[in-house]
């Protein structure tokens, strides 16, 4: 075995060198980190700052890894081991220059109890034939729907949000889409995809039909080991009937996919499944599926599940006990939107869900912005600031020391609750929102940092798995 000597004095040479290297890139980073959460757009020399700054860390670290490949050799070591030890100091390089560069799939560990609302209703010309959802209409204002002013977006240029996705307006039925899509999800660790969804049998003749996508889903979610469960939109004739039926029907289809999400609950394993606006229907006749002496209850039968319902307002406790849910989520990205997405009245609702033995689901998600589709709503928006409302929003759900966390969203691009990459982007002199300073995956990397909050969180506060009653 060939070893390289070096001089006493050339060592120390060049093991001082490297320490000055490295400690200019400590100091670089500090000042890209201190930027990157201090700076604002519109503050020109604080951005020139921070481009100068990004421009010099390469350069440095291409000459500290050319020192270490040329002039140290580890003793004892083949040339395949050296090189494989450097090639890891290049990516320990790069993710030093940059906190938020994206974390590889592989290496990531998922939470189950971290759900993600993802949207598979998008469609384009070169997939679909024809636009959906990218082209949203302008919506009336409910209080003046007589002054709204009507308007159809045209894309791909003009599309129905205020961001602009890096993959352009895509389509949901894209497979390369929908990889992306599911290893990003991955590389954040949020391990449960929970799908707004319609059972095609009652599904309003307005929306978009995803069933038919719902397979593919599936299997593509199983390759990176994610499990998937229902977001149960407001579909057509709701009631305790048809929820067992549209119960029966998910179970018989799905139930056996590896990728299916269950969770423990008294020592059996069931799903877990979202309905939205659930407090429109009168609680007798969700009591008739959800309660156990109902007329068509799933309860203690293979149907049976985790049935999670809104809360909105504070009377909506009642609603839910009264219906036989097992626990409610908040949704709203918005604070201060409805009394269920308010953070101040988190610690309040944890408390009272305990009492009534409920599982109360905090939503987080990084901010809200629908004046494309909503331009009279502007008093709902609630701004990023460069991560710190999302910040905000998580420690705000930490706080009370949830069993479950869900993040809205991955992909509702017409609210603005996305965390999606989102880039730069104008058209005929509108300026689409964008994360800058930060880079387009931002906020899946802050995710991956709140995800691995929360596992430690979870891991001193009660078990992982166990129940969630």
């Amino acid at each position: 075995m060939r070893m390289a000597l070096m001089s006493k004095k050339g060592l120390l040479r060049h093991f001082l060198l490297i320490i000055f290297s490295l400690s200019i890139i400590s100091f670089l980073s500090l000042g890209l980190y201190a930027i990157t959460y201090h700076s604002t757009v519109n503050d020109a020399n604080l951005v020139r700052e921070r481009k100068q700054l990004t421009e010099a860390l390469p350069l440095i670290q291409k000459q500290t890894a050319e020192i270490l490949r040329k002039n140290i050799q580890i003793k004892g070591s083949s040339d395949m081991n050296r090189n494989a030890e450097l090639n890891l100091f290049d990516k320990q390089l790069l993710l030093k220059k940059n906190n938020f560069t994206t974390i590889p799939f592989k290496n990531s560990t998922l939470n189950f109890n971290v759900h993600i609302f993802y949207y598979p209703w998008y469609k384009n010309q070169q997939i679909d034939g024809k636009y959906t959802h990218w082209n949203h209409e302008v919506i009336p204002d409910w209080h003046k729907p007589e002054s709204s002013r009507k308007r159809q977006y045209v894309p791909p240029d003009d599309i129905g949000a205020n961001f602009y996705p890096k993959l352009g307006p895509y389509s949901s039925h894209d497979p390369k889409v929908i990889h992306t899509h599911m290893q990003q999800m991955r590389s954040m660790g949020t391990g449960v995809v929970c799908v707004s969804w319609y059972p095609p049998k009652y599904v309003k003749v307005t929306e978009t039909k995803v069933d038919d996508l719902m397979m593919d889903i599936f299997d593509i979610a199983a390759k990176y080991g994610l499990k998937v469960t229902f977001h149960i939109e407001p579909y057509d004739n709701r009631s305790g009937k048809t929820l067992k039926e549209v119960s029966q029907f998910i179970i018989d289809k799905y139930g056996n996919h590896s990728a299916f999400y269950r969770t423990k609950v008294g020592g059996r394993h069931l799903p877990v499944y979202y309905i939205y606006d659930s407090y429109q229907i009168p609680a007798v006749s969700w009591a008739e599926a959800l309660k156990p002496n109902g007329v068509h209850s799933v309860r203690n039968t293979a149907y049976d599940a985790v049935f999670l319902g809104l809360l909105v307002e504070h009377s909506h406790f009642n609603h839910l006990s009264a219906s036989g849910f097992d626990g409610f989520y908040t949704y709203f990205a918005a604070n201060g939107f409805t009394y269920g997405s308010s953070w101040i009245h988190w610690e309040y609702i944890a408390s009272e869900s305990k009492k009534r033995k409920l599982i109360f689901v905090p939503s987080i998600g990084p901010g809200y912005l629908d004046t494309r589709v909503r331009p009279w709503n502007n008093k709902n928006s609630r701004l990023r600031l460069n991560g710190k409302y999302y910040r905000k929003s998580f420690y705000n759900a930490l706080s009370i020391k949830p069993h479950f966390l869900s993040v809205t969203s991955y992909n509702e691009w017409h609210e603005g609750t996305q965390v999606e990459p989102a880039i730069p982007k104008r058209n005929q002199g509108f300026k689409y929102m964008d994360y800058l300073p930060n880079p387009p995956e931002f906020y899946l990397n802050l995710t991956r940092q709140f995800v691995n909050e929360y596992t430690r969180n979870m891991s001193r506060t009660f078990h992982i798995h166990d129940d969630a009653f």
